[in-house]
């Protein structure tokens, strides 16, 4: 376990691991309630770090010190009846893209092994606000640039559910850290697919927000103090154990914020509203286009869509008409490309586009590519494309309650090198479009989706489905992923880390 501060000793009694085992609403209404205290529930998942941490390598950074004062005054102030707001209290883990003020924030990149912030990301403070305690900063790729975890400073992290196996990228850290308990929840951040990926080969909820519903002011890669590049396509979102925590979540770190103009006033996503499977109307698709899940994935699709029509959901197997899916990668491409990689100083922008170049036939990749080279007007032309794909998706989904499709073409495959191919069913796939193909397209649209577990393959391993609404509908698109959830067994422990 890598630390900046020593985690000091303390036990881990029955009591602590039935803490960890609750959810973050759980834990909130706990603390509120005054049935535990602020120190011993952070004391819980400090001793649940110590015992798992150095398995799975997800938290990297520790500011236990800061913690436990923040927890002594949340006890106190909470003895005098006062209520910091819905988060009172609970400790959480942050993916180390977003800044911290006073706490080194890296990138997973060495040229910011040493960096302090002095303020946090708009995301960090509003949780703050909201009387959670930051204690640790999460894993992830080198500038969140790979669909898995590794990199030269942090190193490599490992899916709890096989240690083997990737827990994906970028937002790696951070789904291993809910997803064995190492934390009551996260947040991440997503332009290709770094939440819900990671969610998928996890087994916990995520939610990618409509864009710019969440502020990512404060997030790296745009460098600190620097312009910000990243306009489009760039999401923060929570990830947790239950729907209802990325509900809460989502509500305290939405909403306009002055740093970052492009986010507007929002109507909030507000008190869950229970849906009856009864009646809901689910369009599902396990092929979109040039990308297709597995076989263990497709059936686990038609498992799950037979036993949503027996509970009288409405069900059909469609897509939206007109929808050219390898166009939708290309606009995702060269938007990428346009606002990460070209406007990095030549010499880097090289490195950026040479880490493409072998595997060009990739579609990602290809479209990347283009995107680094692009003028002004290419840039233009596809947003205007951008546009078109919007209201494509947005009319075949006015129809719909929700869209399930799969997150990626496979469970989480071993570790394995960047650009490697991958194993689909026996035959090599290229890299991104195995790990990010399905989840791009809803990028370039810029549409809400919700990850939450489908079912497990033969071997254990927890696959989930992307539930995909309207914009700006994030809150109803929550309330049909908390009816569906339990018809995929809903989030488990991992079997080795069960508290």
């Amino acid at each position: 376990m890598k630390s900046s501060v020593p985690l000091q000793e303390s036990g881990t009694a029955g009591g602590a691991r039935a803490l960890v085992s609750l959810t973050t609403t759980e834990l909130a209404a706990a603390l509120r309630e005054r049935h535990v205290t602020s120190v011993e529930v952070l004391d819980a998942f400090l001793a649940r770090a110590r015992a798992h941490n150095p398995a799975l390598n997800a938290v990297v950074t520790w500011d236990e010190a800061q913690a436990r004062k923040r927890a002594e005054e949340a006890d106190a102030a909470l003895a005098r009846g006062e209520l910091w707001g819905p988060l009172h209290g609970v400790p959480f883990t942050v993916k180390d893209a977003f800044s911290t003020g006073g706490l080194r924030t890296t990138a997973a990149h060495p040229g910011f092994a040493e960096y302090v912030p002095a303020q946090d990301a708009t995301v960090v403070a509003r949780l703050k606000a909201a009387g959670a305690i930051l204690f640790g900063k999460t894993n992830l790729p080198p500038f969140a640039g790979d669909f898995q975890t590794d990199g030269p400073l942090w190193g490599r992290t490992n899916n709890p559910h096989d240690l083997g196996r990737t827990p994906g990228g970028s937002s790696g850290g951070a789904a291993v850290a809910v997803a064995a308990g190492l934390t009551p929840f996260e947040v991440g951040s997503d332009i290709g697919g770094s939440i819900r990926q990671p969610a998928h080969y996890c087994g916990i909820v995520g939610i990618k927000p409509t864009e710019h519903r969440v502020s990512t002011f404060g997030h790296i890669p745009d460098p600190p103090g620097g312009p910000r590049h990243v306009r489009h396509m760039a999401c923060a979102g929570p990830l947790a154990r239950s729907v209802a925590d990325v509900r809460l979540i989502l509500s305290l770190i939405e909403g306009a914020d002055p740093r970052a103009p492009e986010v507007p006033p929002v109507v909030p996503v507000g008190a869950a509203k229970p849906r009856a499977l009864k009646g809901l109307r689910l369009a599902w698709a396990d092929t979109l286009g040039p990308f297709q899940a597995d076989r263990e994935t497709r059936a686990l699709f038609q498992r799950f869509t037979a036993a949503a029509r027996a509970e009288g959901v409405v069900v059909e197997q469609a897509v939206p008409p007109g929808q050219d899916f390898t166009d939708l990668v290309e606009v995702w491409g060269l938007i990428e490309g346009a606002e990460v990689g070209a406007p990095l100083p030549p010499p880097v922008r090289e490195g950026y586009q040479q880490q493409f170049l072998p595997f060009e036939r990739d579609l990602l990749a290809k479209a990347i590519l283009q995107g680094t080279r692009v003028d002004m007007t290419g840039y233009g032309t596809a947003l205007s494309q951008r546009d078109v794909h919007i209201g494509l998706l947005e009319d075949f989904l006015s129809g719909w309650d929700a869209w399930l499709v799969p997150v990626a073409l496979t469970a989480a495959p071993p570790h394995t090198p960047f650009g490697a191919p991958v194993d689909v069913d026996g035959a090599p796939r290229d890299y991104l479009e195995s790990l990010g193909g399905f989840t791009c397209l809803f990028n370039a649209t810029g549409s809400p989706v919700v990850v939450f577990p489908l079912g497990r393959t033969a071997a254990g391993l927890p696959v989930g489905a992307q539930l995909v609404g309207r914009r700006w509908m994030d809150g109803a698109l929550l309330d049909v992923a908390e009816a569906l959830l339990p018809l995929g067994g809903g989030v488990r422990w991992p079997a080795a880390f069960t508290p």
